[in-house]
């Protein structure tokens, strides 16, 4: 047990142990868990202030899992492309009346089955690991300022989702350049405002950079639940 605030939490690589096979069986009446990260580093023994610093080391590593996490699920969007997959009428093919409706498509070149592959891994739901995927891809692919400042713990997921959300429905028809431009202007000051505030921002640089692009968003975000 480590007590003060010479410890905190932190994230590291280590070497994956293998799960024992068969399985170990404890005697009876024991259990097996995880040791709490509560009981290594007891949060009584902190003072106010180290509290503080933990909670803000807390939200820095979570960003970066969150960075991380896109990596592995655009990595593995990449390995489940849509030419694998059957066309509408062949045998086996989604019939068209089970295809996601509008603004639920998979992400272009994605099969239209790893939503539900992601949705098995993360026990979650389909529409949960779908909008994650199409974050995922959308900051990888087309926001990589904005991923970077996830990756390096300098803006949280909320924040960078909110990012991807706005531009993702235009990302593919904007220019390299204006998307630049758009983080270049709403990074330096993205964690002073609010979600909302941050998406407005966003709304606002797009409408000043490309008009059209801005028309194109809005009439997206009328078909995508969620958004406005």
């Amino acid at each position: 047990m480590f007590e003060g605030g010479g410890f905190g939490v932190g994230v590291t690589v280590d070497v994956l142990a293998l799960p024992s096979w068969p399985a170990e069986v404890l005697p009876a009446g024991v259990r097996s868990r995880p040791t709490r990260l509560g009981e290594l580093m007891p949060v009584a023994a902190r003072t106010g202030s180290e509290i503080a610093v933990e909670l803000q080391r807390i939200q820095a590593l979570e960003a970066r899992l969150a960075a991380y996490r896109t990596e592995l699920v655009a990595e593995l969007a990449g390995r489940r492309p849509d030419s694998d997959d059957r066309q509408v009428g062949e045998p086996g093919a989604a019939s068209p009346g089970w295809l996601p409706g509008p603004g639920q498509e998979s992400a272009p070149g994605v099969s239209e089955f790893f939503a539900d592959e992601l949705a098995h891994v993360l026990h979650c739901s389909r529409t949960a690991a779908s909008t994650l995927a199409d974050q995922s891809l959308v900051l990888l692919g087309f926001l990589p300022a904005t991923w970077a400042a996830l990756a390096d713990g300098a803006l949280d997921w909320p924040r960078a989702r909110a990012v991807a959300v706005e531009l993702g429905p235009v990302v593919r028809d904007v220019a390299p350049q204006v998307l630049a431009a758009i983080e270049s202007a709403v990074l330096p000051r993205a964690g002073e405002l609010s979600v909302s505030g941050l998406r407005a921002a966003v709304r606002a640089e797009l409408l000043r950079r490309d008009e059209a692009a801005a028309e194109r968003r809005r009439r997206s975000a009328r078909r995508r639940p969620g958004s406005r």
